[in-house]
């Protein structure tokens, strides 16, 4: 959608931007009738219709997950604001990210989905009013309880997701038969045979969470097609899964893939590899089991808000390992240092890769690192209160040579595409 109007902030004319021609997108502007019959089975009854319809989703100019807003409830763009005389720079940036009007005056912003107040001061700026008013204040806080209320509603609770009896992963080792129940393997199906190829995460009874290069039909061999999900794996090689102990797994479930919703802004020329992310929605439901769990997604405002950086990551899949390059038939997994932002734009701004607010950065350690095949996996945390595994990442692209020291791996920031995820779900 495109303004082609002008129309200033009214500040001192030192800092004024005039926003003209600003393109933006909508991930999501109102709630349309909710779920039909066919849906029962997915989402509970009691979610309200009028849920999301105020909620405007964006993409900021930086590529990550934004709220509409007025201009006076985003914290980044109100310090950007202060600086005196606004470069050239900020001015670009307050163009892109200009969405619309609160009311005849007040121009509203893409903001950064986990930086929106619901009330910011603004004193010592002259913008047309100091604070929002109580009408916008209390939209806004109502629409972040919405959204709380559509995330309970439609994810598993506490007790169902980011259960494992991992609690310290040592590096590159396989884990047990009762670890990281959620990891899925997508299966591909050809002329002449099916292969397994990515991994993927179970985050509820109906979808899996993964990469959106491992369904493009741009980045998967000639002739293949994403066709079922494989859940509760443990080893490739054999029919039955048993630990030392004699313990025995369930057999693995497969479950055809229903529909791919790869994210709208994923490219798969572009070598940054901005928005890969996919969901793949599963035939039908599955069930839970000891095998079968899924992963929590990081909905809470303490996990949304962070960066993560300086904390330690857990990859698992069946990927490529420094012993065998055709890729493990045993799931397997490592820990990984997460990188601030900074310095992951530092290492790849030296091969004109620019890594986005929606992406993240881990590994970097010499032979420690996920690797081809065990792309659409997740990149997890380990919450210490809750003792519960949260995904914080898919893993998408790195170093040519996997494991190479001093190049982290870069994976999608899921926390970014919370919004994304639950609008898919709700059909918007």
């Amino acid at each position: 959608m495109r303004y082609a109007h002008f129309f200033p902030l009214l500040a001192p004319k030192q800092f004024q931007v005039k926003f003209e021609s600003a393109t933006y997108t909508y991930l999501s502007k109102k709630l349309p009738l909710i779920l039909h019959k066919r849906h029962a089975c997915l989402f509970p009854r009691f979610i309200d219709q009028t849920m999301f319809q105020n909620t405007e989703w964006c993409v900021t100019p930086k590529n990550s997950t934004g709220q509409c807003v007025p201009i006076d409830t985003c914290p980044e763009v109100m310090i950007m604001l202060k600086s005196r005389p606004l470069t050239p720079k900020g001015g670009d940036y307050l163009k892109a990210a200009h969405c619309g009007f609160h009311g005849p005056k007040l121009p509203k912003i893409c903001c950064a989905f986990n930086t929106v107040h619901s009330t910011v001061p603004t004193t010592g700026i002259g913008l047309a009013r100091s604070t929002p008013s109580q009408e916008s204040s209390q939209r806004l806080v109502a629409e972040k309880n919405r959204l709380k209320v559509i995330l309970v509603s439609l994810l598993p609770d506490k007790y169902e997701c980011g259960v494992s009896a991992a609690s310290k992963i040592f590096n590159g080792s396989a884990v047990g038969l009762f670890d990281f129940p959620w990891m899925a393997l997508i299966e591909y199906e050809t002329p002449n045979g099916n292969y397994f190829k990515c991994g993927g995460s179970l985050i509820s009874k109906r979808y899996v969470l993964t990469a959106a290069h491992c369904v493009n039909e741009d980045n998967i061999p000639p002739g293949s097609k994403p066709a079922s999900v494989r859940l509760g794996e443990y080893d490739l090689a054999t029919d039955i899964d048993c630990d030392y102990d004699y313990v025995c797994s369930d057999d693995p479930v497969d479950v055809p893939i229903a529909e791919i919703l790869m994210h709208e802004r994923y490219n798969s020329h572009d070598g940054n590899r901005y928005h890969d992310i996919a969901l793949l929605k599963l035939a039908r439901d599955v069930d839970f089991t000891d095998f079968i769990k899924p992963i929590c997604l990081p909905y809470t405002t303490d996990l949304i808000s962070q960066s993560f950086a300086g904390t330690i990551g857990t990859i698992v899949g069946w990927g490529k390992t420094e012993y065998d390059s055709s890729g493990s038939t045993v799931k397997l997994s490592v820990e990984l240092p997460v990188k601030s932002h900074e310095e992951c734009t530092h290492i790849y701004n030296k091969i004109m890769i620019v890594p986005s607010e929606g992406q993240i950065c881990a590994g970097g350690e010499q032979n420690k690192d996920s690797c081809e095949g065990d792309s659409g996996g997740p990149l997890m945390t380990l919450h210490e209160e809750s003792a519960l595994w949260y995904i914080t990442g898919i893993i998408s692209f790195g170093a040519e040579k996997c494991g190479s020291l001093g190049w982290p791996g870069i994976y999608t920031r899921v926390t970014e595409y919370v919004p994304w995820i639950i609008g898919k779900f709700l059909n918007l």
